[in-house]
C-alpha cells in the first residue's frame, strides 16, 4: 500500500503500489480476503477520468443506454470503457436558437481518456 487517506464522509481512498495488486482486489478471491479484514462493509468504486466534450449537436440521444456502447465500438474502444456521459446543461434549460452543448463524458481508464 502506498497511501491511505481518509475522506470527511466516513470513507477511505487506499492508493496502491501497483495495477497488479489493484486488479486482484477487484477480484472476487481479493475482495473477499480484503472484506474480511474489517468490521463494516466494504465496497469499491473504481475511479473514473472525466473528458468535457465540446459542441455536441443538443438533438443526440445521450441518456439511452445502447450511445456508450455505439460510441465504443465506432471508436475500436474496450468494452464498458466509457461508463457514463451527461449534459453540463441540461438541453431543457438552453435558448430555443441554441443548437450544440457540452457535455462531461466519464472513461474508466487513463488510457482511453488519451
Amino acid at each position: 500500500i502506498r497511501s491511505v487517506a481518509s475522506l470527511r464522509n466516513g470513507g477511505v481512498v487506499i492508493e496502491l503500489e501497483s495495477e497488479r495488486l489493484a486488479l486482484w482486489l477487484g477480484s472476487t478471491e481479493g475482495r473477499a480476503l480484503l472484506e474480511g479484514q474489517f468490521d463494516s462493509a466494504v465496497s469499491f468504486r473504481n475511479r473514473t477520468f472525466p473528458l468535457v466534450l465540446e459542441y455536441l449537436p443538443i438533438h443526440m440521444q445521450l441518456e439511452q443506454p445502447e450511445f456508450l456502447r455505439k460510441i465504443e465500438q465506432e471508436n475500436h474502444l474496450p468494452p464498458d470503457a466509457l461508463t457514463s456521459i451527461r449534459w453540463i446543461k441540461p438541453p431543457l434549460r438552453c435558448s430555443q436558437a441554441q443548437r450544440k452543448a457540452f457535455a462531461l463524458l466519464q472513461v474508466s481508464t487513463a488510457s482511453c481518456a488519451n
